[in-house]
């Protein structure tokens, strides 16, 4: 009899593990509560495509097909006005690369009251947050958003001649706790591939040099538009170049811009992909110690590395958690960035605490492209 209730006992349980199982895995939100406080973002649209490649999987010469651009002015270079008024803010460059097929990449602060509306402010810091937009959660933690530009009106650096657009987005919220991270695209008819991250800042406000230190390994990619001048800020590494027909990239002898491309050959962290007639593409991986100080170091053990990936520099943190960096590889090849400084998440299930993390994109003219930093 105590056996066959042991037995009767172990099939209830079972069962009802069976029952209750699909139910604890379901996630659901409780409303724009859910998402509340400081979150940095990402955004890009790369702006270059392989169309007619041989898909994975099948025979043929694998990428055969031609590279196709968007045909867009690149950023960082001069071009035909938009028809459309935006400012050069940090939510005005996101609503305005999201408000057309442009290439475009975007990083910056935008803060969620917890009721449904979306405040950022005009300057780097946290002097005054205007409303710039509106959300609404849904109960199986989708997200959509409309943004607006509101500092054009403003005239603050604003190009065009019309009133500012909106935006509309849609995403999923994969986090509520310790990243809080928010995956976005755009909707509509000028939608064209962008994608959009939003991660919680390392810290609602204050942080300093001293907010950025550490070991970090560095990855991105990015590609050198053809026929712009790309050029850097010297630094540690750079020694100056002679370039080519469209100017030096990074004023380093990391490569030269000519008419056609980007001939850029690197042993450092940086390296080139194939040069065509619309540019050349790069990769970035490498490791940085900030030292909170405002200048990235090379630690004892990147010294000895045989993959000569180490990154020196200098970088600056921003009241709001948003900065800037000056990147130099081995090879003397430079980079500029603007990073957001958000939380990321532990390495594993058991490691509850966050680390630092750095969401970027590149800032040199004519130079597309994003990556990120994590705290090893």
């Amino acid at each position: 009899m105590k056996r066959c209730n042991s037995v009767t006992t172990a099939f209830a349980l079972l069962c009802g593990s069976v029952f209750v199982s699909p139910l604890l895995q379901a996630r659901t939100c409780s409303g724009n509560g859910d998402v509340l406080g400081a979150y940095g973002f990402t955004a890009s649209r790369a702006g270059f495509f392989l169309l007619g490649a041989t898909p994975p999987g099948s025979n043929g010469v694998l990428g055969s097909g031609p590279l196709v651009p968007v045909a867009v002015t690149p950023p960082g270079t001069s071009g035909a006005s938009t028809t459309t008024n935006f400012s050069t803010t940090s939510i005005g460059a996101l609503v305005s690369g999201l408000s057309s097929p442009r290439v475009f990449s975007a990083v910056g602060r935008i803060f969620f009251d917890g009721v449904g509306n979306l405040y950022a402010s005009p300057t780097t810091g946290l002097l005054t947050n205007t409303k710039v937009g509106t959300y609404n959660v849904t109960s199986d933690c989708g997200i959509t958003m409309t943004l607006n530009d509101p500092f054009a009106a403003s005239g603050i650096g604003s190009t065009g001649t019309t009133t500012a657009a909106s935006v509309s987005l849609e995403g999923l919220i994969l986090d509520t706790l310790d990243t809080g991270e928010i995956d976005l695209v755009s909707t509509g008819a000028t939608a064209a591939g962008a994608v959009i991250t939003m991660v919680k800042t390392a810290q609602f406000s204050s942080c300093t040099n001293a907010s950025l230190s550490g070991n970090f390994g560095i990855v991105g990619q990015g590609m050198v538009v053809s026929g712009t001048t790309a050029t850097g800020t010297g630094g540690t590494g750079g020694t100056g170049g002679t370039g080519g027909t469209g100017g030096t990239i990074g004023g380093t002898t990391g490569g030269t811009i000519g008419g056609t491309g980007v001939a850029l050959t690197s042993t450092g962290a940086f390296n080139s992909g194939v040069q065509g007639s619309l540019g050349t593409p790069f990769n970035l991986l490498g490791r940085f110690v900030a030292d909170g100080s405002g200048n990235l170091v090379t630690d004892l053990a990147a010294t000895s590395s045989p993959l000569k990936r180490s990154l020196t520099g200098t970088y600056l943190v921003n009241a709001d958690c948003t900065g800037t960096a000056h990147l130099v590889d081995s090879a003397g090849t430079t980079r500029n960035i603007s990073f957001i400084l958000v939380n990321s998440a532990g390495l594993s299930a058991v490691q509850t605490s966050t680390r630092e993390e750095l969401q970027f994109v590149f800032t040199d003219t004519g130079v597309i492209g994003t990556g990120v930093a994590q705290q090893q």
